[in-house]
């Protein structure tokens, strides 16, 4: 009797069975724990601030913070995604197992004595935070075929929840008060109201976030434990592995997914190194620790309403002309706050850092939609963002040198200059996305004997 060799995602014997877990109660705890996923995981660039001056370091260490996060974490998403559809029963450990590593990254940050240990601690919990991504968006993605824009850019807005309320908590504590300065001369403002108990070392602040990941770990493997698909039987782990891996390279063939991928990486590559620039920007300007930590949070909270609804219409219009937008306006919105602060801070700089924070994340929502419709033949959706987002962060290792090797050298500006550029790439690149891009048809796999 015939045996397949492995099973193909292409059978339509391989579809799921009946959900055994709600479709509200999976949307809501992915949605609702990538809140707390990101709550301590934004904080970092204001906390970095701390402790460079703790340890007296330079614009290049800002840069091995970004590119550490980015290596291990692109890595990690990866290798994570590729093995989540391999092993789709496995999906509620594997994210429970996400949030654990981000709460002992993060105690393990708060004790260590040396900038070096600090750094291994941090690759431990950006190990952490990459390993969320592809089971989370993957499961979406799968369960909402029809509304996948909007529920990856759901996530992601939840996500932009905890980098609000992170670098804003994190920076009252460190600076010891809520506080604001504008303005120049006669017209200028300055606010602030001390904290009952003064300024927090930046090291408590890292040490708390270990118990509320320890109990989101218990609670998301207990309401998603049956969120994956049935546990297979007799299945060849060899044989779907070839299987996942030829159709992972098909699907680049005459897709437009090259195109795609390029555009996600290169606007991934100035993200990432661009919400630490700001705020130390703006210290060097003259502002404190909390007034940078606003445009930090100004840099996500407008995406927490527009993200969703970008998402949505991307979902009736198509993905391309959204793109093509955003990653324009990026690039002139990126060297206008150079211009508008030759003479210190303006708060034009403020204005022009708002409407990016309308349009971050959106271009990395709606690519990764876009590699879905074209992976959703293959139900490969977790092994494309898995890819996706450790192709994106690992381009941002590099743009993390590329970019504060000259802040290093000259001054803080040219980082901007240089992130406009590579905006300036994805625009460019961004107009080779086919209008609707291709999708996979399933191929014939044949049983052995």
């Amino acid at each position: 009797m015939a045996q397949a060799a492995g099973v193909s995602p292409l059978q339509s014997g391989a579809q799921d069975a009946k959900p055994r877990t709600k479709g509200s109660v999976m949307a809501t705890t992915l949605v609702g724990a990538h809140a707390f996923e990101h709550l301590y995981a934004h904080s970092i660039p204001i906390i970095i601030l701390a402790i460079i001056t703790e340890f007296e370091l330079g614009a290049l260490s800002v840069g091995a913070v970004v590119a550490i996060r980015s290596i291990f974490g692109g890595v990690t998403s990866t290798a994570g995604g590729f093995l989540v559809d391999l092993f789709h029963h496995r999906v509620a450990l594997v994210l429970s197992i996400s949030t654990f590593m981000i709460g002992l990254g993060y105690l393990l940050m708060s004790i260590a004595p040396s900038y070096l240990l600090i750094l291994c601690a941090l690759a431990l919990g950006s190990m952490g935070s990459a390993l969320w991504h592809p089971p989370a968006l993957g499961l979406l993605a799968r369960r909402f075929p029809e509304r996948r824009g909007l529920f990856i850019s759901m996530h992601r807005s939840t996500g932009s929840i905890g980098d609000v309320i992170g670098p804003l908590a994190a920076g009252a504590l460190i600076a010891g008060a809520l506080t604001w300065s504008g303005g120049v001369g006669d017209g200028a403002v300055e606010v602030s109201w001390p904290l009952p108990w003064g300024t927090v070392d930046w090291r408590y602040i890292l040490g708390f976030s270990t118990p509320v990941m320890f109990i989101a770990t218990v609670a998301i493997f207990f309401l998603l434990r049956n969120a994956g698909s049935e546990r297979p039987v007799n299945v060849d782990v060899g044989a779907r592995m070839r299987t996942n891996w030829a159709g992972m390279k098909d699907a680049f063939n005459g897709t437009g997914m090259w195109a795609i991928f390029t555009v996600s990486a290169v606007r991934g590559m100035a993200d990432r190194s661009l919400v630490f620039l700001v705020p130390l920007y703006l210290i060097a300007l003259g502002v404190d620790e909390f007034q940078a930590a606003i445009h930090v949070m100004l840099m996500v909270l407008p995406g927490i309403l527009f993200g969703p609804l970008i998402g949505g219409l991307s979902d009736r219009m198509g993905r391309r002309p959204l793109i093509i937008f955003i990653m324009g306006v990026t690039t002139l919105l990126t060297l206008a706050i150079v211009f508008v602060s030759n003479d210190g801070y303006t708060w034009l700089i403020t204005l022009f850092v708002a409407i990016y924070g309308m349009m971050n994340f959106s271009v990395n929502n709606l690519t990764q939609a876009a590699a879905a419709d074209i992976a959703a033949g293959r139900r490969l959706e977790s092994s494309f963002l898995g890819l996706m987002w450790g192709n994106n962060t690992l381009f941002g290792a590099i743009a993390a040198f590329m970019i504060f090797g000259p802040v290093e050298w000259f001054d803080w500006q040219y980082g901007f200059y240089i992130a406009a550029g590579i905006y300036g790439v994805g625009f460019l690149v961004s107009l080779l996305i086919p209008g609707k891009p291709k999708s996979v048809q399933p191929e014939p796999v044949t049983a052995r004997a």
